[in-house]
């Protein structure tokens, strides 16, 4: 029975992180990435989640400085995204044009 209850967390758990990768991929336009990019993707937004509680706290209580950088990180952030979906657009018509 114990087996049971602990397999069954482990699958709620890793089906909760593909919703949340796919909602990722989702937000971004990213959902045509190969699977190998998609679950890269879900690291580094799991990375950047641990980020957004410090961003808060800094934007509540930051200097105009600290505020301006966030955001700037933040546009490179979402630049990332995009260089992300168009070379993985890039390498799959190499791919088909390779197959020719």
């Amino acid at each position: 029975m114990a087996f049971g209850n602990k397999e069954d967390k482990q699958r709620k758990k890793e089906e909760e992180q593909a919703r949340k990768i796919q909602k990722i991929l989702d937000k971004y336009e990213l959902g045509n990435l190969s699977d190998e990019y998609a679950r890269a993707v879900g690291n580094i937004s799991s990375v950047l989640a641990g980020n957004s509680m410090i961003e808060f706290g800094t934007t509540l209580s930051g200097k105009a400085e600290d505020v301006a950088k966030l955001t700037y990180f933040n546009a490179l952030v979402q630049q990332n995204w995009i260089l992300i979906r168009q070379m993985d657009e890039i390498s799959k018509k190499l791919d088909k044009l390779i197959e020719k």
